[in-house]
């Protein structure tokens, strides 16, 4: 929700093109697997500027700039993006991401943001800057290349289906980070679990009732970047009170519902119904109430939860006992957070996230994101599950594998970070981020290549809270265009 005065309208921003595509592209409905809108925008608009770019079988967006003149002989750079976003909203609001609009406006705070949704800084403001600069006839420059990716955000599949060997650039720089004082030089692999747990269902039980435990108001947010700041997962809290309720008396699961938006999200809201005997509804009430009362004083930053228990209609009979019993066990077992801690560059290694579980006819799936920079340390995590899961008999697959990006001497951060001393007369760090990357797979692939990731400072991604600061963002621009005609190696 916007909670601070608006004072502008975004395009009365400097530098004006690039506050002009991201309002323009914000126009455009683009969750990911939903991009067909903003690949026809952004393939009139290279177009319209004279160029002629390409879209490849994977969405991809792929299109070149001649260096200007004198500038022949400067490496070639490429500049790279994503074009989806994440879609969140508040609960309650009624907006439809494949056909509405993102709204951003200008707070007095300098802050942009919209109302109860994603904003989407996380990527489109990295595609404006990208737009502007090849709008610009006067940046001077070597030869450049732009990438702009689809399904990102569903572990850089775009990126995956793109023929690297098209790349003719000796640097990378993606524009995908978070902190214009930072430069990512590495950022975690992801490996994604699927697991899924068959059940029987009972007859309807006599003297029984229906429970729906609904827990939401959670912040939510990026399951990488945004993982060490203590920020509640609705599902495995959810999943905890059940546990706790099985301990205490006889209950059923039925179904998971409303549980989750995406895999690489931190879950704000989950809900499950549960049948229980009649006399047990005030003792599970109160484990209910106490248990919420727990879970507030551990996550004393999310200041919007709530957990309640409400009489709930379902036309599913109660899952058998035995089964309810092991889908708690397994479900309580289940990693989620972070693992292991990088201290060189303080940040978050090795985490997991259960972001999403639902029910169908016969089973419950669900779905785990894991983090590290280390495919060794990806494997074993993964390994964790699936012994838990073959112990109970239970189905999981490995269904995506991506390389991590590990930190090392980079010859482009290192040049980058003196012209931004020199600019700006103070450092910008060098850094591990949490959160992945793309160019995670191309210097996998063109290991000759030396890449960075940068971006303005944004806060909240993958959230209804995201925002991103106007002032890093103008800074950020203006650095990398008088960058670009300084490379020279």
């Amino acid at each position: 929700m916007i909670n601070k005065k608006i004072i502008m309208e975004l395009t009365q921003l400097k530098p004006k093109n690039v506050w002009k595509y991201f309002s323009e592209i914000s126009k455009v409905p683009r969750v990911t697997y939903n991009l067909k809108g903003i690949n026809e925008y952004l393939l009139k608009t290279f177009k319209s500027l004279g160029y002629e770019p390409i879209l490849d079988k994977g969405g991809n967006v792929y299109v070149s700039k001649p260096a200007t003149q004198g500038f022949e002989k400067h490496p070639g750079v490429m500049l790279q993006a994503h074009s989806d976003m994440v879609g969140v909203k508040r609960p309650g609001s009624k907006h439809d991401f494949k056909k509405d609009p993102i709204k951003p406006v200008v707070c007095i705070d300098g802050w942009i943001r919209t109302k109860d949704t994603t904003l989407g800084a996380d990527d489109g403001i990295g595609v404006a800057m990208i737009l502007a600069i090849f709008a610009d006839k006067e940046i001077k420059h070597g030869p450049l290349e732009a990438l702009i990716t689809s399904n990102e955000e569903d572990g850089l599949l775009g990126v995956q289906a793109f023929d690297v060997n098209k790349i003719k650039a000796k640097y990378l720089i993606n524009l995908d980070s978070e902190d214009d004082k930072e430069i990512c030089i590495g950022c975690p692999g992801n490996c994604d679990i699927e697991t899924e747990i068959s059940f029987t269902r009972d007859k309807k039980r006599p003297k029984s009732k229906n429970l729906c435990i609904h827990f939401f108001g959670g912040k939510g947010g990026h399951s990488g970047q945004t993982i060490a700041e203590k920020k509640v997962n609705a599902i495995k809290e959810v999943i905890n009170t059940i546990g706790l309720i099985s301990d205490n008396c006889d209950i059923r699961l039925v179904e998971f519902i409303n549980s989750g938006t995406a895999k690489n999200n931190i879950p704000g809201e989950a809900s499950a119904i549960i049948n229980i005997l009649e006399k047990d509804k005030h003792l599970v009430e109160n484990l209910v109430k106490e248990e919420f009362n727990s879970i507030k004083a551990s996550f004393d930053e999310e200041l919007n939860i709530n957990m309640v228990i409400e009489q709930a209609k379902s036309d599913l009979r109660p899952i058998s006992k035995s089964d309810t019993n092991k889908i708690i066990a397994f479900l309580m077992m289940m990693p989620n957070g972070i693992n292991t801690f990088n201290w060189q560059y303080n940040v978050p290694e090795t985490s997991s996230n259960l972001g999403l579980i639902k029910t169908t006819d016969k089973s419950i799936w669900s779905k785990v994101m894991i983090r590290s920079p280390y495919e060794q340390v990806m494997r074993v995590y993964a390994l964790r599950i699936s012994s838990m899961a073959k112990l109970l008999k239970i189905k999981s697959q490995i269904v995506q594998f991506v390389p991590g990006w590990l930190p090392k001497k980079n010859m482009l951060a290192d040049i980058y970070q003196k012209f931004y001393k020199k600019i700006f007369k103070n450092n910008a760090r060098q850094a591990l981020i949490s959160g992945g990357v793309e160019p995670a797979f191309i210097l996998s692939k063109r290991t000759e290549m030396f890449g960075i990731s940068v971006g303005p400072l944004m806060r909240n991604v993958h959230s209804f809270e995201e925002e991103l600061n106007v002032e890093s963002t103008m800074k950020l621009y203006s650095l990398i265009v008088k960058f670009l005609p300084t490379l020279k190696q």
